[in-house]
């Protein structure tokens, strides 16, 4: 797998107004490009230079520019990191000088990429860092650093050695199949084996418990029309995501928000009213509340009076009496709130929370279907293994520790390359 020879840019930071605004460059004509549309032409490296960028003789804007040399830079290459002032106008004028010097726009995830080329990076480490960047809630971050710590490096190599050791033990029986072998050489083997996939196990039940740290939770909004779904949902968003009106069933579709509670994800979806539909709208819209409702990892019931027993085949749910302001009737069993003060929603957060959050999950764990798909393919052949086919059972191994190296090694990279960087922004 060779890298590009090709020079790249990109603009590192969010397009928009801001204060300062970053672009990258990386490849081998990086520095001789740079220095040509500088007011400097000598850079310490790794050491950030006050520089003016230049079009002609005109001054684009006064920037730190920073220049790092191959092998110590983040790609590998030699790299050049420009800060600039945030404006549309300073960030159009850069890119198409630097377009003009016939170097060319980096593809999402391209800096990332050739730093894994290059050997900066593993693959689970490139990954990961796509992750941290996607992070959005306290936990997510937490996951993600962990696992760029190197964690699952380290994980991935110590399942590995185990199973090196394994078939080692089982090619011995087959080099010394002429001759008295310990009795206990199978039972240990055995034992191993169990060992191996046990562990394999528990790594696949808390990495599947961590997905929903990595994903988040579904809560689906449901219950008649006027009663007090879409206000909740404004609140909680402490804005209008929903429409509010007195008419019945303002809401039609799905109306999904993302809120941070307690360093998770929770994705509240407003839906349309259950209701006797008059139209074809009305009734799609209320089939894909149902929908939503089955799929979701809890329920919220928005109730009009005391009608629980319509929601009988509602899975995962929690009462919800809305407009306590107006109405201060309370229902056994059902929470009471107002999305006008606030009453009772901090309570029912709360028992959200407590209902959807799990034990904290210790030790590394894998974020990634990929990586899933190897580990479950790894423990179906170890739990297969049969030793009374001993030529088969060495295979079963060789190919187990093929999936597990194949987590964090770079052969036939170019088949997985692009499910990897498929959802890299540009600049990283």
């Amino acid at each position: 797998m060779k890298a590009s020879k090709e020079t790249i840019f990109a603009l590192a930071t969010q397009r928009g107004k801001s204060g300062i605004a970053v672009f990258r460059i990386s490849g081998k004509g990086s520095h001789t490009i740079i220095k040509s549309i500088s007011s400097k032409k000598k850079f310490k490296t790794n050491f950030a230079t006050l520089n003016n960028l230049l079009d002609g003789k005109g001054v684009i804007d006064q920037t730190l520019t920073t220049f790092f040399k191959s092998p110590k830079s983040y790609t590998g290459e030699d790299m050049v990191e420009i800060s600039c002032h945030g404006s549309i106008s300073v960030i159009n004028k850069i890119t198409k000088t630097l377009l003009k010097k016939q170097i060319r726009l980096a593809e999402p995830g391209e800096f990332t990429k050739r730093a894994l080329i290059n050997d900066k990076l593993s693959v689970i480490e490139a990954e990961t860092i796509n992750d941290l960047v996607n992070a959005e809630t306290e936990n997510q971050r937490k996951t993600a650093i962990s696992n760029l710590s190197g964690n699952l490096d380290k994980l991935v190599n110590e399942i590995s050695n185990k199973q090196k050791k394994l078939l080692a033990d089982i090619e011995a029986i087959i080099d010394f199949a002429d001759e008295d072998l310990p009795k206990e050489i199978y039972k240990n083997i055995k034992e191993q084996n169990k060992n191996i996939y046990k562990q394999i196990e528990n790594i696949i039940e808390r990495s599947a418990l961590s997905r929903q740290i990595h994903d988040g939770f579904t809560i689906t909004i449901i219950g008649k029309p006027n009663t007090g779904k879409s206000s909740f949902i404004n609140y909680i968003n402490n804005k209008e995501v929903s429409i509010v009106t007195n008419i019945p069933g303002t809401t039609t579709d799905l109306v999904s928000s993302s809120l941070d509670i307690q360093g998770d994800k929770y994705t509240f979806i407003d839906t349309a009213g259950i209701r006797k539909y008059k139209n074809l709208i009305e009734k799609i819209g209320i089939e894909r509340s149902l929908e939503s409702a089955e799929k979701s990892d809890l329920n919220i019931v928005f109730l009009k009076n005391n009608e629980k027993k319509n929601y009988s085949k509602i899975k995962s749910k929690i009462f919800v009496k809305s407009k306590y302001d107006t109405n201060k009737k309370k229902i056994s069993g059902v929470h009471s709130i107002s999305s006008v003060s606030g009453y009772g929603i901090e309570p029912l957060i709360k028992t959200i929370s407590s209902k959807l959050k799990k034990k904290p999950i210790s030790g590394p764990v894998f974020s990634r279907e990929r990586h899933m798909e190897s580990l479950k393919k790894s423990l179906l052949l170890l739990k297969s293994l049969d030793l009374k086919e001993i030529d088969i059972a060495a295979e079963n191994v060789r190919r187990s520790i093929m999936y597990i190296d194949g987590i964090n090694q770079k052969f036939d990279i170019e088949k997985i390359l692009d499910i990897i960087f498929s959802d890299f922004c540009i600049g990283k």
